[in-house]
């Protein structure tokens, strides 16, 4: 230990007993701080030895009678900027421990220690033996001993959530007789690799006297001169002109210099205090550094209340789900600053994101380059006589732009969100005017049919362009309105014609009906004795591949009006888009098929496109996700191949096409496994089969058992808890840190629950809970039943209930649910009873079928 300078050591199985005096043990320079067992086994027992010159305390609450651990608060000389403490965790596992009790009592002690010292950071060190620690990783702990430590195994090990103040540890040789071997972990090297850099950006000015003279601006606008244009075109010109010529001239954009490593709550007084603080310091002003230091701390502490609490009220009226995606960022989390899709390298020459850019959009146009442009010699003719039906009211559209979700990045027009919202009076009628104008011409403006293409890596690192990049489009806002109102108008116009087992892009129905429709069909088949085959299609590019042809002639035959199908030609000819990444953008290129990702009729028109896929067999549909379901009896032999053939010909001649390497076949049912028969084949090649899949983001398994979702959800949650943390280490208080719970964690925790509440086991159950409670502890500490006093929140289990309860409720009313089908016909009883039933209760022959959703609650929830 002297040799090797070691500020803190872990010894596990000390074999150190109460009859054993502590000086015995102790080495000079140190302090022992020791745990014995004290249960009469043999062997056992942590010490740990802290370096005397170490400020450093033990934390005996967190300490539990059941498990071997010792736990110290240790502040080390130069610790990171953004690290008060280091708590370091001595642990032993013995090889026949309950893995259970070890992964609860670490994540309690941790959840504990970052509630009561949000900026501390955690070490475990020890003998974990064969410990299962996904739950640890998910926490998320980084495990850093990659060499093994006994023999072949790696038994000694080390978490942390601060690896990068690390170096990678090195295996020295064992001492004395313990044939294990030591670990040695230092600190990384203080020398400064740089103090970041000075950049320069554009933004727009955010001045409120600014905002305030742009509303009196915009109110007193006359639009008269918009409203004698005679054509689409020149209106939407002159109202960008004028809006936008109004927010440079009020708001103009410009230029400040902003350093990497600030703060997102740095502002430009906060840096003059930093310099005039480090002048006095510089020039040994004692008495100004000490009022310079002084006032520098008290403007921090403000400034980061001020920052947090405005992002954290943005959570209460914005999406939920964007704002978890802002949570690293808002909470001052180091992030990495690489490329966003740095995993490309082989794609990015010298750091040419542009060309990187380019090549990505070029990519993207290829992907439909075999598909005809849209042929326009059918347009119907213009008509002089527009159906009142066909009208677009003032009223509308205000209430449209009211709800503009302003946290939504723009379009390529460049149109703040913010903008059309907060003046949604004043701007409504001009916007209404170009809105009928639009229809009236069937004419869609060119600025409304381009979009900017964020590609987003469905896998991190994206390694490829072709497999590892999905195209999210942002197109403009005011153009995505005016598609929701003709939207309405196609789908009020064919929704009765559409399939019936279509869930996806229609009112009322959702994952969780098709979910619930799908296993009430598998568990109903197991319950009787049969077999199921299902095989799970994936469609290679669906949405990028769409032929407008196609689509076109679908509309058509559906009997949509010309005005619908004369504006349906101008929206789908002559699109442009541009990939974005980061501030740089590509030219743009004009797209001959597809329809874009992130646009309302994006997939309504693709739920028109598939409707054409129907087959003999049952097959369930949400948007492009489908599902083709065979039951068998026991001597039948499955016609699966055939469905299959069908399916991949009527694709063919919608000119979509399947993707072999994602679709997947499952077998349920004891009969079919015992014989399972051949795997279905696409040109040759066999499609996978698969014993768990996820299905509309639930996890279903071949045994019908809820095990692997249960999983799932678990390190979901348990990743998304740190960022719990996070925000309660950025000073927010109890009443935002369960509304961040409510809005992103406890959501992952009931999707689409109807589906699998009623079928968990007691130990799910428990599992589940688990996770509330750690939220709990992390939220208000405590005991788990004084906590939701507190807050005011529900088991999860009570929750589920409810939620289960509200879903049937609204199932048994026929106009409300897509569901009311699986309902036995109603009760024909005159006699009156004490709680009578209104359909009678299932027959079952299983267990298992008897727990699924639609027996479970006609037995408790009519």
């Amino acid at each position: 230990m002297e040799e090797n300078h070691i500020d803190i050591a872990c010894i596990t199985e000390t074999w150190l007993k109460e009859g054993i005096p502590s000086e015995l043990a102790n080495i000079p320079g140190y302090v022992l701080h020791r745990r014995d067992r004290t249960d009469g086994r043999r062997g056992g027992g942590v010490a740990v030895y802290v370096r005397t010159d170490l400020p450093c305390t033990r934390m005996s609450a967190l300490e539990s009678e059941h498990v071997e651990s010792v736990w110290l608060m240790y502040r080390r000389p130069r610790m990171p900027r953004a690290v008060s403490h280091v708590v370091v965790g001595a642990v032993y596992h013995p090889p026949a421990g309950d893995d259970r009790a070890m992964t609860s009592h670490l994540l309690d002690s941790l959840d504990t220690v970052t509630r009561d010292h949000p900026y501390a950071r955690a070490v475990l060190a020890g003998d974990f033996n064969q410990l299962r620690d996904a739950s640890l990783l998910s926490y998320p702990l980084k495990q850093v001993v990659r060499s093994p430590t006994r023999g072949s195994a790696t038994l000694d090990k080390i978490y942390t959530n601060l690896p990068e103040w690390y170096a990678k540890p090195v295996i020295l040789p064992n001492i004395a007789r313990s044939d294990h071997m030591a670990v040695l972990m230092r600190c990384a090297s203080e020398t400064r690799t740089g103090r970041g850099k000075d950049i320069t950006m554009v933004v727009r000015s955010h001045d409120p006297n600014g905002k305030a003279l742009l509303a009196q601006a915009i109110s007193h606008t006359d639009w008269t001169s918009l409203y004698r244009l005679q054509t689409c075109d020149e209106m939407v010109n002159d109202f960008y002109g004028t809006v936008s010529g109004l927010i440079d001239y009020y708001l103009p954009l410009l230029t400040v210099t902003r350093h990497t490593t600030d703060k997102p709550w740095v502002t430009d007084h906060f840096r003059r205090l930093i310099r005039c603080r480090q002048y006095a310091l510089k020039h040994g002003q004692a008495a100004r550094y000490r009022s310079y230091r002084n006032r520098v701390q008290q403007m921090s502490k403000v400034l980061q209340r001020k920052y947090y609490a405005k992002k954290i009220e943005g959570l209460r009226t914005s999406n939920s789900r964007n704002w978890w995606r802002r949570v690293k960022f808002i909470t001052g989390q180091k992030t990495s600053e690489a490329h966003p899709l740095s995993g490309l390298a082989n794609q990015l020459h010298d750091g040419d994101t542009l060309a990187l850019a380019a090549n990505v959009n070029a990519f993207f146009q290829s992907v439909a380059a075999d598909l005809s442009p849209l042929d326009n010699k059918d347009v119907p003719l213009p008509s002089d006589v527009v159906p009142s039906e066909f009208y677009i009211d003032r009223l509308d559209v205000e209430r449209k732009l009211s709800q503009i979700n302003i946290y939504k990045a723009p379009g390529p027009d460049g149109l703040p969100n913010w903008v059309l919202r907060d003046f949604c009076t004043h701007l409504a009628g001009p916007v209404c005017a170009i809105f009928n104008a639009s229809v009236r011409e069937g004419f869609v403006p060119a600025r409304w049919k381009e979009a900017n293409v964020i590609p987003v890596p469905k896998v991190n690192p994206p390694r490829s362009i072709e497999s590892d990049l999905r195209p999210i489009s942002l197109t403009a806002t005011l153009g995505k309105l005016l598609e929701s109102f003709v939207g309405s108008w196609i789908l009020e116009r064919v929704s009765s014609e559409l399939d019936d087992r279509q869930y996806g892009a229609l009112k009322s129905r959702s994952t969780t009906h098709a979910l619930v429709d799908m296993l009430h069909q598998w568990h109903s088949a197991v319950d009787r004795g049969q077999s199921v085959r299902t095989v799970f299609v994936d469609f290679a590019k669906a949405f990028d591949h769409v032929d407008h042809n196609v689509l076109v002639a679908k509309l058509t035959a559906l009997g949509l009006p010309d005005i619908i199908l004369r504006w349906m030609y101008s929206f789908l000819s002559h699109r442009r888009q541009r990939v974005k990444i980061s501030d740089i953008v590509s030219e743009w290129l004009e797209m001959s098929a597809g329809m874009p990702q992130g646009s309302y009729l994006g997939p309504l028109t693709f739920v028109i496109l598939i409707d054409s896929l129907r087959l003999e067999c049952t097959t369930h549909k949400y948007v492009d996700d489908t599902t083709v379901t065979e039951i068998l009896n026991k001597a039948d032999i499955s016609c699966m191949q055939t469905y299959f053939d069908e399916l991949v010909q009527q694709s063919t001649e919608a000119n979509m096409n399947v993707n072999v390497r994602k679709t997947k076949e499952m077998l349920i049912g004891t009969a079919i496994l015992k014989d399972p028969p051949l795997p279905v084949t696409l040109s040759g090649v066999p499609i996978e089969r698969v014993v768990t899949f996820k299905v509309l983001g639930v996890h279903v398994a071949s045994d019908l058992k809820w095990t692997p979702h249960i999983e799932a959800m678990s390190a979901k949650v348990a990743s998304r808890l740190y960022f719990l943390k996070q925000l309660r280490r950025a000073g927010a208080g109890l009443d935002d840190l369960l509304m961040f719970y409510c809005t992103v964690i406890r959501p992952v925790l009931e999707y689409a629950c109807p589906v699998w509440h009623s079928s968990l086991t007691v130990a799910q159950s428990k599992t589940l809970e688990y996770l509330q409670k750690r939220a709990m502890n992390i939220i208000s500490g405590g005991d788990y039943a004084t906590s939701l006093a507190i807050t005011g929140v529900d088991t999860l289990e009570a929750r589920r209930e409810q939620l289960t309860r509200r879903f049937f409720r609204r199932s048994v009313v026929p106009e409300e649910s897509c569901l009311h089908y699986l309902l036995p016909d109603k009760t024909n009883c005159d006699i009156k009873l004490r709680h009578p039933k209104t359909f009678p209760l299932l027959m079952t022959k299983t267990e298992r079928f008897r727990k699924t959703f639609m027996p479970y609650c006609l037995r408790h929830h009519q």
